[in-house]
């Protein structure tokens, strides 16, 4: 009996601790190409920005209470030289009858 209890654990832990996009549990997925719904809540989200023009190349999801779209992008500044660099720009969609889609955040990237 307890040898079929220590087999049972076991596989449980197994089972939970695999998925199969190997995702830490609270973490982002693996990054991917954007959906077109993606593209139009991004560009929706982003249309207000000024003085850079963002171009998302993928994307990673994060489930929380709604979701968290990270997004990978080129950055170009539209004024001055004209300077080109990467950025990640997090999107939290929430529930359904929560709202609506807000920018959480833009960092710089280094590559």
């Amino acid at each position: 009996m307890r040898h079929n209890i220590l087999i049972l654990l076991l596989c449980t832990m197994l089972f939970c601790g695999c998925d199969a996009t190997n995702t830490a549990v609270g973490g982002y997925s693996k990054t991917r190409r954007l959906s077109d719904s993606e593209r139009a809540m991004f560009t929706s989200v982003t249309a207000s920005i000024e003085g850079v023009e963002y171009r998302p190349m993928n994307v990673a999801t994060q489930v929380v209470a709604g979701t968290n779209y990270r997004f990978l992008c080129k950055a170009k500044e539209t004024n001055g030289e004209g300077k080109k660099y990467y950025a990640a720009i997090v999107i939290h969609l929430p529930l359904p009858g929560e709202g609506e889609p807000r920018l959480l955040s833009i960092e710089r990237e280094e590559r």
